[in-house]
């Protein structure tokens, strides 16, 4: 404890005693250090003594840098080798110092002291021998190793100009770094740092530290270790010149951290990290490496000639791949051997690596096309340098090529190789790989199983493969071979015996893919394409023995053959035929030979007994043959004949007929691969009490039995048999090259035909008849089928109009034919004899009649586009009434469609017993109304009748003519008096009324509709002579009807007008002016004398009476309405120029209840004026009247005889002319009795002279046609 506190003591002691020595030597460095710049030529002189270097320093300083002295330069040179150059070296500053306490202890001056450099600005240069020397520090060629014999040196914030002529590179300059150089004198260690920020050129920035030992300016004598670490160096600026192997660096950028350690200048041994970008790498003229990315771990190092890399952690990303977690160990010795292991590595990463050290080596360019990929783990491999012995142990993933020049593309395989150059092994374990060979098949195969053992061996004289049980499995089956190949080494053909079983395919469908369809027959391969669409095989095999270039062994030099079954399959023979399905098949390839054998199935409904497919010479073959046999119902054996190359010859069967029954098909066909080639087809289908319906008319045919033959060009038949509108019938089916024909022949009745055709159904015609039928089923689609039935009808009887009738002993030639095209509705041509032909619509929906178009005569006939009829009648002669008597009888206007156009020509038209002439009358209905043109004698002209008749719509009559002469034979008095409410309204205009030959002039008829009539709104004839105007209206009353009649006359030459009516010619010239009305009972045509009332208004004017007979009386039945009524168009323009002259007829006639009536009658003449007065019965046909004569003069009596004379014709013989005279004056007479004999007395002594003038004023013959 004593001796503890004496030791603290004496070092207490010692340090401060220590601290104030130390503090007077600071106080004395530091007085010395005070006018230290006066010494600044002093201390250049002894520099420039001790180093030989031509120094000169622009300004001194010093001071105190802790317990160390440091003298500063400023503003030194150094001069250049040539006087008058540029300084060699210019610094800045220097800074000199040194350690106090370490010289103290060392005493060596040189190692405690240390000099700064700032501002320098050096230039360092290799020679070419490899040493390195600073420019402008010594003259001599000793290097300054003085720089490595002081104890520190710093260049900072200084440039530096590095020169390498032993490459001859061109200068490069670094404007900023910091160099510190450290040398422990003792060890002969140098440690260097340097800090520097690059050129652009360059990169970012360097950092280089090293520990080296000897003399680092003497050439090849660089020993120990470096460290570099670099930012975004720009490579090619650095390496400009080769790198080992003969590698040469094009382009890339990236940042490095490398320790290395040397030898005699040169590495030995490099580790690190490198991290890069746009990396491209590679030998003169030779393949490129080149990287997008690049980082990783590299180890390298040399030794005797033997060089080791290896690379862990490595990432690489190129060509938009990338690459992760590579790990590999390489060794090549001095004699080019390669060894390794590979702990992981990406194929392709290792194509990219190793292009540029194996470009040159054998088979390495064809391996790099292959662009192998995948993984290689835990892999151990030796190769000697011509690379004919190798060895290689390993694992492999995800393993594949990407093929070419005849090597299949593989993918994802694993498993494991065990390889050298005599000998190798594969085992598999592999699942979901891909293999794709497109010079054996068109698509990639998908492998979802591979395992097994694939051996090799190299012997003198081949490679031989061989398997025991390789197991495969594909998408769609699973299979397992066992082969021997053997590759003979002299290139000739590789000799293959495989066995391969094969199952569970569940889909043929996917056949197409699994066929080696580059090496087959283009031919086969389009058959077998289309050949197996669905179906599954349980099981098969195949085998192939022999040499791989004579496949498929049609020589007979090897064996190829396949068989398996097919279950529930689909298989298509050729395009155009229909598929089979559910079919159950042997399938045998043998050789080049194909044949399936069916033993069920069905094809469209058809059921398949047994058939047989073969196609001898697959690859070669350009046809398919069948043989088989099928059972089915008649329809679905159509349809399947529809579907196939004989479509042609059954499209019109099936079009127009519907089969039933069952059939037996017997199949012999020989079907081309193309279409271009001919197809050779024998069907034969087997028909037993079969039935059809001929769909178009509905027709039944039953109890069918023969044999149909189709052939690629022909259809025919057996001889058939049948029953069709329930008689047997006889048939043969036959065809040339335009169409296929049915001839058939039979028998019938009318019963069974009007069933079948209830259009023709009628009451006339009985009967049965044979008949011939032929149905034409042409093969151009733009020409229809035909049905044809021809008779002579002998056995029926028909009764009809005219020459349409027939007795059953009579022939009369009938034809029937039917055109059976798509439309809707089926025409019928219908010929009957030479007078009657028909073209028809059926309606086979409704078993009627859509349109009709009958000509009844000469002429032809067409389809009517429209529904309804259209009726030609051109005969002649042609009853009219008969004929509709006929028609209407029955059900026939039912049955028939309504009538549309109606054109009737006949030379002699009879209606009710009258002729009426020639009569030419067309009519159409369009719209609402029938139009129409007549030319007959009763009217010609223009009509519109409309069908609706009661209401506002009219008859409309724009006539040339009407004549009412020729209209005397129609009776129109049968018409019904309920139904004047529903008549139509007519309008009439006709340029001429005829009656009697006589134009009455241009008729004008317009009527409108009453609450309980029609009214005649306006009647007008109108002629150059005069008019006749007049009104009427035809009303209901109850349960009758009555007509009202009220009108005027005007007219000229009304006596012209009386002559051509044929009422009288004792009227010449005479002007006219009648006012009229009257009524009657029932309608216009139930005009009636008996009931008739009414008044006549005459007012009758410069005229003459030429002849007193027939007499007044005539006159009187002129007025009667009924005679108006039918001789409205009567012309008056003959006048008679002899007889009584009158200035004027006046007076008023009353008729009532077919009594006429009247008492201011007066003739006012010439030479007298008569007065009369009293009745007619115009129903009786009696007078009861009076005339007064009262002669205006003696001259008078002539004229007065020659009337009185007409009345009595005695008088004329007995009286002179002075007695005439004075007889005359004042007379009157008595007239009474019928009309045919009126007995005349006188009321007075002359009275046989009023007897005669009586009677020819008041004769009314003329009436006498009113009974009739």
């Amino acid at each position: 404890m004593l001796i503890h506190r004496h030791v603290s003591r004496a070092t207490r002691h010692l340090l401060f005693w220590s601290l104030i020595a130390a503090a007077f030597a600071l106080s004395a460095v530091r007085l010395f250090l005070v006018d230290i710049a006066d010494h600044r030529q002093r201390l250049e002189s002894e520099i420039r003594r001790i180093s030989g270097v031509p120094l000169h320093i622009g300004r001194l300083s010093a001071k105190m840098r802790g317990f160390s002295p440091e003298l500063i330069l400023r503003d030194i040179t150094i001069d250049a080798a040539e006087a008058g150059s540029k300084p060699a070296i210019s610094l800045q500053q220097v800074r000199i110092g040194i350690h106090l306490l370490e010289w103290l202890f060392t005493q060596d001056a040189m190692a405690s002291g240390w000099v700064t450099l700032v501002g320098a600005k050096l230039d360092i240069i290799r020679d070419a021998d490899g040493s390195l020397r600073i420019k402008g520090l010594h003259s001599s060629d000793e290097q300054p190793l003085w720089l490595l014999e002081g104890g520190q040196y710093e260049i900072l914030q200084s440039q530096v100009t590095w020169l390498d002529l032993k490459r001859q590179r061109p200068p490069v300059t670094i404007t900023n770094f910091d160099l510190r150089i450290e040398n422990d004198r003792a060890e002969q260690n140098h440690e260097i740092h340097l800090i520097s920020r690059l050129p652009d050129t360059l990169g970012d920035s360097l950092r280089i530290s090293a520990l080296l030992h000897g003399n680092i300016f003497q050439a090849n004598a660089l020993n120990g270790r470096i460290y570099v670490e670099g930012d975004n160096l720009q490579g090619p600026a650095w390496l400009i010149e080769d790198l080992p192997a003969g590698l040469h660096l094009y382009s890339g950028s990236g940042d490095i951290r490398l320790w290395s350690d040397w030898r005699d200048s040169a590495p030995y041994r490099i580790a690190g990290y490198v991290q890069g970008q746009q990396i491209k790498i590679g030998k003169q003229n030779g393949k490129a490496l080149q990287l997008d990315t690049f980082e990783g771990n590299l180890a390298w190092s040399e030794n005797g000639g033997r060089q080791r890399w290896g690379v862990y952690d490595m990432n690489a990303v190129s060509n938009r791949q990338r690459w992760r977690g590579g790990e590999f160990y390489l060794q090549r010795d001095a004699q080019g051997n390669l060894g390794g292991r590979i702990e992981i590595l990406n194929l392709q990463a290792l194509d990219h690596l190793t292009a540029p050290f194996l470009g040159d080596a054998a088979g390495f360019e064809r391996w790099l096309k292959l662009n192998p990929r995948g993984e290689l783990r835990d892999t151990a491999f030796y190769g000697d340098s011509t690379l004919q012995h190798y060895a290689l142990h390993g694992e492999f993933a995800e393993l594949g090529i990407a093929g070419g020049d005849g090597v299949p593309q593989l993918q994802g395989l694993r498993g494991s190789i065990s390889a050298g150059d005599q000998r190798g092994r594969l085992d598999f374990a592999t699942e979901r790989a891909g293999f794709d060979a497109p010079e054996l098949f068109r698509d990639k195969l998908e492998i979802v199983r591979l395992s097994g053992r694939l051996d090799w061996v190299q012997t003198g004289s081949d490679w031989q493969i061989s398997s025991d049980g390789l197991q495969l499995d594909s998408a769609d089956f699973q299979t397992n071979t066992r082969l021997q190949l053997s590759i003979p080494n002299d290139g000739a053909s590789p000799v293959l015996d495989m066995h391969t079983r094969f199952g569970n395919f569940a889909d043929i469908g996917k056949v197409p893919r699994y066929l080696p369809a580059k090496i087959m027959g283009k031919d086969a391969v389009a058959w077998l394409d289309d050949a197996f669409i669905g179906g599954h095989i349980d099981h098969g095999e195949m085998l192939l023995q022999g040499k791989l270039a004579d496949f498929p062994f049609s020589n007979g030099a090897g064996r190829f053959e396949v068989v398996f079954a097919i279950d529930d399959g689909e298989i298509q023979f050729n395009a155009l035929w229909p598929h089979l399905r559910a079919v159950h098949a042997d399938v045998q390839f043998l050789g080049a030979d194909l044949q399936v054998a069916i033993d069920g199935g069905h094809s469209e409904e058809v059921d398949i007994g047994q058939a047989v497919v073969t196609i001898p010479d697959l690859a070669d073959s350009d046809y398919v043959y069948v043989w088989g046999q099928v059972h089915s119902k008649l329809p679905q054996s159509l349809q399947y004949l529809q579907k196939t190359p004989l479509h042609v010859k059954t499209d019109p069967l099936a079009k127009v007929l519907a089969p039933e029954g069952d059939t037996r098909v017997d199949l012999d066909l020989k079907i081309a691969y193309y279409e271009t080639l001919p197809t050779t087809v024998k069907v034969d289908a087997h028909l037993d009490k079969a039935r059809l319906v001929l769909k178009p008319v509905d027709l039944l045919v039953d109890n069918i039995g023969g044999v149909l033959h189709f052939t690629e060009d022909r259809v025919s038949s057996s001889p058939l048999e049948a029953r069709a509108l329930g008689y047997p019938i006889r048939g043969q089916l036959q065809s040339d090259q335009s169409a296929t024909q049915l001839l058939i022949s039979g028998v019938t009745d009318v019963d069974r035909l009007q069933k079948q055709f209830a259009f023709l159904k009628n009451q006339a015609a009985k009967g049965g008849f044979n008949y011939q039928a032929a149905l034409t089923l042409p093969y151009a689609a733009d020409q229809p089928d035909v049905l044809q039935i021809t008779s002579n009808l002998q056995g029926v009887s028909l009764d009809a109009p005219e020459r349409l009738g027939k007795t059953a002993g009579e022939e009369r030639a009938l034809n029937l034919r039917f055109v059976l095209d798509d439309s809707e509705f089926v025409p019928l041509h219908i010929g009957y004899g030479r007078d009657l032909q028909a073209a028809l619509q059926i309606d086979g929906k409704r078993n009627g009649l859509r349109s009709a178009h009958i000509v009844y005569g000469e002429g032809s006939v067409e389809i009517f586009d429209r529904p309804g009829l259209k009726l030609e009648i051109r005969q002649p002669q042609f009853k009219l009434s008969e004929a509709l008597a006929a028609f209407g009888t029955g059900d026939a206007p039912a049955r028939l469609p309504p009538l549309q156009e109606l054109v009737l020509d006949s030379g002699e038209l009879i209606w009710q017993g009258h002729q009426f002439g020639a009569v030419a009358c067309s009519m159409q209905h369009s719209g609402q109304a029938w139009q129409g043109t007549i030319d007959s004698a009763m009217a010609s002209g223009r009509f519109a009748i409309p069908d609706q008749r009661g209401g506002a719509e009219r008859i409309r009559l724009q006539m040339e003519h009407l004549n009412l002469t020729a209209m005397e034979g129609l009776n129109f008095g049968e018409a019904e008096e309920a139904a004047v409410g529903e008549l139509p309204l007519i309008d009439i205009d006709s340029k001429q009324l005829l009656w009697r030959n006589v134009d009455l002039g241009n008729l004008k008829l317009r009527t409108e509709r009453l609450i309980n009539g029609i009214h005649f709104k306006h009647v007008q004839l109108a002629s150059v002579a005069g008019t006749i105007d007049f009104s009427a209206d035809w009303l209901k009353l109850g349960s009758a009807s009555s007509t009202q009649l009220t009108g005027k006359l005007n007219m000229k030459g009304f006596g012209l007008f009386l002559s051509q009516l044929g009422f009288t010619d004792d009227f010449r010239g005479t002007d006219a002016e009648i006012g009229f009305n009257g009524s009657w009972r029932g309608g216009p045509q139930q005009f009636s004398l008996a009931d008739v009332n009414g008044q006549l208004r005459l007012k009758l004017s410069d005229g003459r009476i030429s002849s007193i007979e027939p007499g007044f009386g005539r006159l009187l039945g002129l007025i009667a309405m009924e005679q108006w009524a039918k001789r409205l168009s009567l012309d008056f323009s003959d006048v008679y120029r002899q007889g009584l002259a009158f200035d004027t007829i006046t007076g008023t006639v009353k008729i009532s209840n077919g009594l006429a009536y009247s008492d201011d009658l007066v003739i006012d003449a010439v030479s007298a004026k008569l007065s009369v007065a009293g009745s007619a019965d115009l129903v009786r046909k009696t007078l009861d009247q009076r005339v007064a004569v009262v002669p205006k003069s003696s001259g008078a009596v002539p004229i007065a005889g020659t009337i009185v004379g007409g009345i009595a014709a005695i008088i004329t013989q007995a009286v002179t002319d002075d007695y005439k005279e004075g007889y005359f004056f004042g007379s009157q007479y008595k007239l009474s009795g019928p009309w045919g004999n009126v007995e005349v007395t006188p009321l007075h002594d002359q009275d046989g002279l009023v007897k005669k003038a009586w009677r020819s004023l008041t004769g009314f013959e003329w009436l006498d046609s009113l009974g009739k």
